[in-house]
């Protein structure tokens, strides 16, 4: 669980700092939920899937506690796009001309190469983090 909400606050905070102008300038619920609620929660349940051998300090090294981050953002980036895409057109009225599958495969693309490294990289270092803080925890109940 704590692996989700890491992901998941890590996720949230990124995306409020990334599209807070936009927010800010549409004044409405929708578009939170979009841009800052769909990040988080995709972000929340990859970290809750693949998350928890990461706090396993015993099996995990820095290295690949990393490439388990990157690979849980990643993931993330993965939900995201079908969450987005759903959200947004069931709230969408009728004459939009969208549908999901079109959608989410148009976030995913576009997604993949404007910001899946950047992504890839904070998860890392999420996971790395996570890595440290549970190695720290365990190395001070064994003393």
């Amino acid at each position: 669980m704590s692996t989700a909400l890491t992901f998941g606050a890590a996720a949230t905070a990124l995306s409020l700092l990334f599209w807070s102008p936009l927010i800010f300038q549409a004044r409405g619920v929708l578009a939170f939920v979009l841009f800052i609620g769909t990040p988080g929660v995709s972000a929340g349940i990859a970290g809750w899937t693949l998350g928890k051998w990461l706090l396993d300090s015993a099996r995990v090294r820095p290295g690949s506690a990393a490439l388990c981050g990157a690979i849980i953002s990643s993931l993330a980036l993965l939900l995201f796009a079908p969450l987005f895409a759903t959200v947004y057109i069931l709230t969408q009225p009728a004459a939009e001309h969208w549908d999901i599958v079109s959608l989410t495969f148009l976030l995913l693309v576009g997604s993949a190469f404007v910001m899946w490294f950047r992504l890839a990289v904070i998860g890392a270092a999420v996971g790395w983090v996570l890595y440290r803080l549970a190695a720290h925890d365990t190395g001070r109940a064994a003393a």
